[in-house]
This record gives structure tokens, sequence and C-alpha cells, in this order.
């Protein structure tokens, strides 16, 4: 299969807080670049080195912020088994075993006078960033009980036999290993987050590559996260390597598995990140016509109304304290961009470059 650059998240802003599955992503690389920097740099970095190997034609996983998706906050050549990474990301990490860990310091490049002047506002900014994050993560987890109660409707009407057959059919059908005796890999993402505009994904950058998708359709509850997590171990017992892509809201649900070997990929697709067939090879799977008790949105029209409007008021809600963590971060970004001479990053750039073409 022909390599293509994927966009796609390793953190999400969750009814759990700050999720990160940055511990997989960059799981075996060969060498990773760490960049210790101050609000807006690496940023800034990241993008520049992103868009010269793109003129060089390497294909790049481009791994965005959760908070701004225009931004990255890593990148990974594959081909060449190479990471640059914001030390934001990466501090939750241990040094992998095997990988040559490389940290780059960008704050060399900051007037400290400057920001000393600063230090008061710097701090207060820092504060409020830190309790608008605490705000929208609270809000998230209440949004999220109120997706339960709206869940348990169609739980309670769930035929669990047919989602089982369901598992065990499709697993038959598509899940068959291209050899042998091997290990599957598995790696964990995010397609999707919680960004300060609202819900984005990647799911059509992700499924793009493969001959096979399955859109799956259904309602809160009807069985699609847990259908996933049945063919996810179907997979790994069988040695099929197998990309997880967990929910950007609640990481402990799974939204998509990528079978690459395969060219398969099976996905919620529902709202926040409905998608439609396009193309030959595309194909709807409705767990609602098959499991859920007929009659059961009738039954229940009213209650889903309710549940539906409750919810939606509470994710706007959340959304709008990670908009006020976006207004404020960008005010702290404008004192460092003040406080730094950007060209002194480019020996930096140059020698991650010089790293990197030593490895074409």
């Amino acid at each position: 299969m022909a390599e293509q650059d994927l966009h796609y998240f390793v953190r999400g802003n969750t009814a759990q807080g700050l999720a990160s599955v940055a511990d997989s992503v960059f799981q075996g690389l060969g060498t990773i670049y760490v960049l210790k920097g101050y609000p807006g740099g690496t940023e800034f970095l990241i993008g520049r080195i992103a868009a010269a190997l793109e003129q060089r034609g390497l294909p790049l996983h481009r791994i965005h912020q959760p908070l701004e998706h225009e931004y990255l906050e890593g990148i990974i050549v594959d081909s060449l088994s190479i990471g640059i990474v914001d030390g934001d990301v990466w501090a939750a990490n241990e040094e992998l075993v095997g990988t040559d860990v490389r940290h780059i310091d960008l704050c060399s490049v900051l007037d400290t006078s400057r920001l000393e002047t600063a230090a008061v506002e710097i701090e207060r900014l820092q504060e409020e960033m830190e309790a608008a994050y605490e705000e929208a993560f609270a809000t998230f987890l209440k949004t999220l009980r109120i997706h339960d109660e709206w869940e348990k409707i169609f739980i309670d009407n769930l035929d669990r036999g047919v989602m089982n057959s369901l598992a065990e059919e499709w697993a038959e059908q598509y899940l068959q290993p291209v050899s042998t005796g091997k290990k599957s890999q598995i790696v964990r993402r995010f397609l999707g987050a919680a960004t300060w505009r609202g819900a984005v994904d990647f799911v059509p950058n992700l499924t793009d590559r493969l001959q096979t998708r399955v859109f799956v359709k259904g309602r809160p509850g009807s069985g699609k996260s847990t259908l996933f997590k049945k063919l996810a171990a179907f997979a790994e017992q069988k040695g099929i390597d197998l990309e997880i892509y967990h929910c950007g809201f609640d990481p402990e649900s799974l939204d998509m598995l990528v079978f690459p070997e395969l060219g398969v990929a099976i996905f919620d697709s529902t709202a926040p990140h409905e998608h439609f067939p396009v193309r030959q090879g595309d194909q709807i799977l409705d767990v609602y016509q098959l499991a859920i008790a007929e009659g059961t949105d009738e039954k229940y029209a009213d209650v889903v109304q309710t549940m539906k409007s409750r919810y939606s008021a509470s994710m706007k809600q959340s959304i709008s304290y990670l908009a006020r963590v976006k207004e404020l971060r960008d005010r702290l970004k404008a004192i460092y961009r003040e406080a730094a001479d950007e060209e002194s990053l480019f020996p930096l750039e140059n020698t991650i470059l010089s790293g990197i073409e030593a490895r074409v």
C-alpha cells in the first residue's frame, strides 16, 4: 500500500481531562526529537519542518493540536522511523527503550528580560487558562453523564445476542490474516478532537487509502463501541496489525478500527463525525436496524429529543470554555512572540532536517 500523509491526534480534551496516547504512537521509532519550547514556538518550528519535509516528498504523519487543530504538535516520518514532538506532549512519557531521544531547547531564543517584565501577566494568563481547562473538563464530564442517560434507552432495548453474532460473522468475513504466526502490531490514536471550534475529525484522510470502508450507523448505546472492542480482540488473537482510534470525547470508547494489511476500516459514522459512502467499497452497517427492538425510536421520541437538547447545550458550554482557553493562549503567545528571536530557531531547524536527510 502506497504511503500517504496521515492526519490525527495523540491527545484529546475529554471527559477524563487531557487524555494522551502518545506512548503508543511514538513507540518503536528509531529517533525522536523532543522540542522543549514556549507558547507558539514549537508549533512555529514544527510547521516549518513539516513544510520542508513535504517539499522533499516525504509522506508524513501530521499530529494536530487538540485545542487548535490548524497547528501541529508532532510529526512522524514513518519511512525513516523518525519523530518530532512538542515537549508538552512528550512530558508524560519515559525514555523509550531502543529509541534515540534527542532533546532540543528552543527557549534559548527568548529575551529573558522581556519575559521578566511580563512575569505577572504570564502567571495570570497561565492560571486563567488552567481554570478554563478545568471548567471545560468538568462540563465534558457532565455532558458525558447526559450521554450515558441517552444511551441507556437503547442499551435496554439492545439484542446482545445479535451483536455478538454480528461481531463473529464480521470477523469471519473480513479478519483473515495475510500471514500466520506473527504478533499483532497495535497503535492507538484519536481520529478527532473537541477543539475550540467544536468537533473536528480526520476520518476521510485516515481511510482514503483503504479499499473497504464500513460506515456504522446507529444510536447512542446501540453497541458500536462494544462491537469494535470485540473485533479488536479478534484481530489481536489472529496476529492482524491494527490501528485503534479512541473517541475524542470519551477515551474509554472506540470510534474506529483500521486493518492496514487488509485494506479495511470500520468506524462509527454518526454525529459528530458523520460521513456517508462516496465510492465503490464503501458500505453502511446499521446496527439500529439489526439489534434494537423495533419501534424504540417512536416509543421514546420525546425523551430522546429532551436528551439530545440537554446534551447539545452542555457540549456547547464545554466548547465555550475551550474557546476561552484559546483566547488566553493567544495573549500568552503574543507575549512570547515579542520576546523571541524566531530567526534564531532556523539553525535548530537545520540541525533536525540534516539529521533526517542523513537517513534518506
